[in-house]
């Protein structure tokens, strides 16, 4: 059955080391679009920042699904067509359950528009992933309304280890992952890349055997097994790699290109 939608992580997948799309890959994913395929970021990222770094190189995109699922931009529309949030009481308690165990433990939550932080997350990761500083300090954090993510980091355990601690305490139809940053993050019931995903395609009468995705990280897993082609990269996690039906080159070495422009190839 021919591809119709492929389907991306951004961090480690489509984007090279310096987060951004290589001129290579972004010439790869605008020729799969003039081909008539659909291409979807699904990424950790919030559209507010994360859809800009997408299209920063030229690259063009359909849909940007972030959040690991938790919302959806129509990039032709600039439309939020879907955003899933918490309940506020459990969002709230989720805190006050994890310091029961961990009070070092440091929390940040996505809203609408911005991201926010206590002080303990502050002083425990001062910088993103593309090096600028974490500024939006929040105090009392049960006043905030319409979380759509939140963030748990730890001093000392690391963000793979810390998944199985805090899924103990997250509601059982809540979303624990990590995207390969030193926090895990945790979002609501649905709000997951394969769901999503599925959600989206559902939408525009078009089945998982018609899919291609490319993923590297433990929030990629429930894309990977969705699709009816799955790839992970070199550079994935084990999980990744065990879950894919095919292994490509690594993010830095234009992995997605190179299968896009293989499936291109008359």
């Amino acid at each position: 059955m021919p591809i119709r939608l492929i389907a991306s992580d951004l961090d480690g997948t489509l984007f090279g080391p310096d987060h951004k799309p290589a001129p290579r890959t972004a010439a790869a994913v605008n020729a799969a679009r003039d081909a008539g395929i659909l291409v979807v970021a699904a990424t950790g990222r919030s559209h507010f920042g994360g859809a800009a770094m997408a299209t920063c190189t030229g690259a063009a995109f359909d849909w940007f699904i972030g959040s690991n699922g938790g919302h959806r931009l129509n990039m032709a529309t600039g439309a939020i067509e879907e955003r899933l949030v918490f309940e506020s009481e459990p969002a709230h308690k989720f805190q006050a359950s994890v310091l029961s165990q961990f009070e070092d433990a440091g929390f940040g939550w996505e809203l609408e528009d911005r991201l926010v932080y206590d002080e303990n997350f502050l002083n425990l990761s001062r910088y993103t992933m593309d090096g600028a500083a974490r500024t939006s300090q929040v105090g009392d954090h049960t006043s905030l309304n319409g979380i759509g993510k939140m963030f748990v980091i730890h001093p000392e355990i690391p963000s793979t280890a810390l998944i199985a601690h805090v899924i103990e305490h997250a509601h059982p139809e809540h979303n624990v992952a990590s995207s390969g940053t030193d926090f895990v993050e945790i979002t609501p019931s649905g709000a997951d890349k394969g769901a999503a995903l599925a959600r989206l395609c559902a939408e525009l009468g078009i089945t998982a055997d018609e899919v291609i995705a490319f993923g590297d990280n433990n929030n990629d897993l429930t894309m990977l097994n969705w699709a009816g082609r799955s790839v992970a990269m070199a550079n994935a996690v084990d999980e990744a790699k065990e879950i894919a039906d095919e292994l490509t080159a690594s993010n830095s070495e234009f992995g997605v290109a190179q299968v896009i422009e293989s499936l291109l190839a008359p």
